[in-house]
């Protein structure tokens, strides 16, 4: 299958880049004190964040650290499964869907415990398209997307289920290209392709100065698989980012999860209450420099907001994602055999 051997190949790099012990990381030990005065200590490893940031920068991790005498020892690296498979974090976040694939091809056994950051990937044509509306008005057509996996294969359950359509590199009904993530917009209002997958924050200029229309009246992939597939609006799914950790570790360390989700909520509170500010204080995360593009960022966050409003997983939530394996199993996304990740509710 072409995902999972996208997949090993990432991964095979990562574990070498992990093995050479050059991998981009930073260490955030403050609050920790390396690991003095820690009565227990979380290794997270997670790509650059804002409301981490906010965590740190406001002093709110520190205090719950001393409160509660857990600290996380985080790397902050875009090698996130890398530095896990490796055995050096004992808590990592990817996309719920990519957990089955990476788990078999790295050995691991992972328990997704927590979610974070919803898929926020769009369709978008050039602004000289003033007719296509959906997929099925692109077949046969190039496609700019940034790989096999992530965001494609949310697109590739949205095209079969939806529409009946094959959405894959390699094959299918679209001829999928893949370009750098940072310029799937810009190609795509170039009209270098018929449409691209965008993430708003890589076409920030583009959406500004509308080079380019946002098919499905401007949904996410997330609203439509909530609205059209699952049928929750509303639905906080399908995730970009969950939180896990192997299977072993988290049976054997319930206070360390506990504390990491109370500490992780207490963000998601943070951001809810104060997204606008945070975008302003860190702009870097969302791509936007100067006031007209952090306007545009705080504005679309308020309509397509990305991050949950819990960490926690309910019955509700797991109801409406778990149809997503299915759906990847009949379309070749999944082995056959392949089971679903194990999911675990907490109480908050």
């Amino acid at each position: 299958m072409k995902t999972r051997g996208m997949l090993a190949m990432l991964l095979a790099v990562a574990l070498v880049i992990v093995a050479c012990g050059d991998d981009g990381a930073t260490e955030d030990t403050e609050g920790a004190g390396g690991e003095a005065g820690c009565e227990r200590v979380i290794r997270f490893t997670f790509a650059p964040d804002p409301v981490w940031d906010y965590l740190n920068d406001s002093g709110i991790k520190d205090e719950m650290e001393q409160e509660s005498g857990t600290c996380i020892l985080a790397q902050v690296t875009w090698d996130e499964f890398g530095i896990y498979a490796g055995g050096f974090a004992d808590i990592v976040s990817v996309g719920d869907f990519e957990v089955p694939a990476l788990d078999a091809q790295a050995g691991t056994d992972s328990v997704v415990f927590g979610k974070y950051n919803i898929d926020r990937s769009v369709l978008a044509v050039p602004a000289s398209d003033t007719t296509s509306q959906t997929l099925e008005d692109l077949t046969g057509q190039t496609l700019a997307v940034w790989d096999s996996v992530s965001s494609t294969l949310i697109w590739g359950v949205i095209a079969s289920e939806i529409h009946g359509l094959d959405f894959r590199t390699g094959g299918g009904d679209f001829e999928l290209t893949q370009i750098d993530i940072t310029n799937t917009g810009p190609a795509t209002a170039a009209e270098e392709t018929a449409a691209g997958l965008v993430l708003p924050d890589f076409a920030v200029n583009e959406l500004i100065n509308e080079e380019l229309r946002v098919l499905y009246d401007g949904r996410t992939s997330a609203e439509l698989y909530g609205e059209e597939i699952a049928g929750n609006p509303g639905h906080e799914g399908p995730m970009i980012n969950v939180f896990l950790a192997d299977g072993e570790w988290y049976d054997d360390h319930p206070d360390e999860i506990a504390f990491f989700m109370q500490l992780w909520q207490r963000g998601i509170d943070e951001w809810q209450a104060n997204k606008a500010d945070i975008i302003a204080s860190y702009p870097q995360h969302f791509a936007v420099e100067g006031d007209d593009q952090i306007a545009f960022m705080q504005d679309w966050l308020a309509e397509h907001d990305w991050f949950v409003t819990s960490v926690y997983l309910d019955q509700e939530w797991l109801d409406a994602e778990l149809p997503m394996f299915d759906i990847m199993r009949e379309n070749g996304f999944m082995e056959e055999d392949e089971e679903n990740p194990r999911f675990e509710i907490l109480t908050p």
